[in-house]
């Protein structure tokens, strides 16, 4: 890996407390996240803990904000926080993360093409019941509630491709360390803080 970018350090890294601070609740809107992810990404680690009004109002440097923003976008690119964590940390050593991120990127790639491949798998049976049910259904009288459903082969149902594709995600999670529990509030709850 090389050294950071020839642009200079990131902002989050230059940034020190200026006039255009913002309140949390201010950054939550700017950003469309919640003021409790803000909070989140505090208290893991992902931003540095900010400076406090002497109300104790949490007051966000720019250098802060740009860092939510790149954390945020990476995460709409499919890397869990615990990568985004780690490519931060790189960054703030003064190495170009970029190898790492590639590397992240392909991973996720190809986890995207096993859930495709399950998807399609599960499409294709599922298409086939839909062929099928007219027939089917035309025994209703003779079912306990629906004959579609009762007589239909036995799917691996979309529920067993989800949670197969979460196990292994959360396998994923626990062999980087990271705990189950923590996940970032939803962009729905947002408080002033």
């Amino acid at each position: 890996m090389t050294t950071a970018s020839k642009r200079g350090r990131p902002l989050w890294l230059r940034g020190k407390s200026s006039s255009k601070d913002l309140f949390a609740g201010d950054v939550a809107k700017q950003l469309s996240i919640g003021v409790q992810t803000l909070h989140y990404y505090e208290r893991e680690g992902l931003i540095p803990p900010p400076q406090r009004t002497e109300a104790g109002y949490r007051l966000y440097t720019p250098a802060s904000i740009a860092r939510v923003a790149f954390i945020k976008k990476a995460q709409t690119l499919g890397l869990p926080l615990q990568e985004i964590k780690e490519i931060l940390r790189l960054v703030e050593r003064g190495t170009c993360p970029c190898g790492r991120v590639e590397k992240a990127l392909a991973e996720r790639l190809a986890e995207v093409d096993r859930r495709l491949k399950e998807l399609q798998s599960f499409r294709h049976e599922l298409a086939a019941l839909v062929e099928r049910s007219g027939e089917l259904g035309s025994q209703c009288d003779e079912a306990d509630i629906c004959s579609i459903v009762e007589q239909a082969p036995a799917l691996r149902s979309a529920a067993d491709v989800v949670s197969t594709l979460a196990r292994r995600r959360a396998r994923t999670r626990i062999k980087n360390g990271r705990t189950l529990r923590s996940k970032a509030p939803t962009t729905g709850q947002r408080r002033r803080g």
